[in-house]
């Protein structure tokens, strides 16, 4: 597993535009099978944090980094409304640490 933080900076004439993009591209990732769950998170009006976990670093960097097709699509859509967006984290879960402590 793997999980990234990217921070979504938007044009506030674009929100409404912004949030019917990433749910339809966040959509597309879940039915290919390459995301376990992604969340959006309010930071400011117009700052906004995805959390997403990934099933692997590669699924991340290939269809984020380097989409193709549709994907790409949607991506370009949601640049569109953004003035930055950043990945500001990229993380390796860690598996071996016990649950309760």
């Amino acid at each position: 597993m793997f999980a990234t933080l990217i921070n979504y900076r938007l044009n506030p004439i674009f929100k409404a535009d912004f949030f019917n993009y990433w749910q339809e591209h966040r959509k597309n990732l879940l039915e290919l099978g390459v995301i376990e769950k992604s969340v959006l998170h309010r930071e400011t009006p117009i700052s906004f944090l995805s959390y997403t976990r990934w099933q692997s670093r590669e699924d991340f960097e290939s269809h984020i980094l380097k989409p193709s097709g549709p994907l790409r699509e949607w991506q370009v859509k949601i640049e569109d409304c953004c003035n930055d967006v950043r990945v500001l984290y990229r993380m390796d879960i860690v598996k071996d640490v016990p649950e309760n402590g």
